[in-house]
Parts: structure tokens; sequence; C-alpha cells
């Protein structure tokens, strides 16, 4: 294991599914998250920093990736995102 991932093992242990996730799916969650929070300004980074991650879904080659804010996206190949319907 790198150490990287030790630390996103660590910050991501509350994160509901994120432990089922498989390596290559939580380095997929790693490169999205991070470009991500880059769009983002500062003040609105603040609602999606790794403890208001409340559940992270696999679903057919993207993630479904839920806030405890209400907001849901799905994290698509290449990094990128929609934002998706609450359930």
């Amino acid at each position: 294991m790198k150490v990287f991932n030790m630390f996103r093992e660590f910050s991501m242990k509350n994160v509901k599914g994120y432990n089922g996730l498989s390596n290559e799916q939580k380095d997929f969650f790693d490169a999205t998250y991070k470009k991500h929070l880059a769009s983002m300004s500062c003040e609105e980074r603040m609602n999606y920093t790794e403890r208001h991650v409340k559940k992270v879904v696999p679903v057919i080659g993207v993630l479904k990736v839920s806030y405890d804010n209400g907001e849901s996206f799905l994290y698509l190949p290449s990094s990128k995102w929609v934002q998706h319907p609450i359930e």
C-alpha cells in the first residue's frame, strides 16, 4: 500500500461504501474528487471536504458520491462529474 493510500484510508474510513471499493475505484474517486474540489471557490469547497462525503456507491463504470448537504454527483471516467438528482 502506498503512503497516500494510507492517508486516504484514514480520512475516508467513515464514508459509507468507501471501504468496499477496489483500489482502482478508490484511485478513480481520488482523481475526480481532487478535480471536483479544485473547480470550487475556497468557501464553497468547505462544504465538500472528506468529512462531508456521506456515501460512495459504484455504478457500472461510474461512482455515485453523496454529500451530507443533500447533493449527489456521478463521478465519470476522465475525471469528470455531473450533478445527480436526489433519490
